[in-house]
């Protein structure tokens, strides 16, 4: 008989950390041109009397700087996370999955694992690619199937 197994602990992650990703995206403030629109705009309509200080100027261009590589190491870590999880999930390969994708139910081995843009999906022995949230459950494949 084999062994049944639930949706994994780093499925669950993945998962959580997916909707995580999609909150901070639909939350963006500023971007860099909007941020450079609002500074041409404040420095054009300055009082010529009272000008801003070079300090200010200059703080909010570190700010600014602060921000882009603050961007950039998201982008690195949102990277690496990809990577991690086709890792992590690699143990699939080999298993048989069952999956409901839209309300249709399933069944494959899974041959490798992928990530493509922010999802990992399972490649299935016959040719489906499954983002692996939506893996219901995995089984040892018993030595006479192979």
């Amino acid at each position: 008989m084999s062994d049944v197994y639930g949706v994994s602990s780093t499925q669950s992650t993945q998962y959580q950390q997916e909707t995580q990703r999609e909150s901070l995206e639909a939350n963006d403030g500023l971007g860099q041109d909007a941020f450079f629109k609002i500074l041409i705009t404040q420095l054009q309509n300055q009082d010529p009397l009272n000008p801003m200080e070079d300090r200010d100027f200059i703080a909010q261009m570190a700010e600014f700087s602060s921000l882009e590589k603050t961007e950039k190491l998201y982008s690195l870590l949102e990277d690496k996370l990809s990577s991690n999880q086709v890792i992590d999930n690699s143990n699939l390969i080999g298993k048989e999955i069952t999956a409901n994708v839209e309300g249709v139910k399933l069944e494959g081995i899974v041959n490798a694992v992928k990530s493509s843009g922010d999802k990992v999906l399972a490649v299935l022995d016959t040719g489906s690619e499954i983002n692996i949230n939506n893996i219901t459950q995995v089984k040892n494949i018993k030595a006479e199937e192979v």
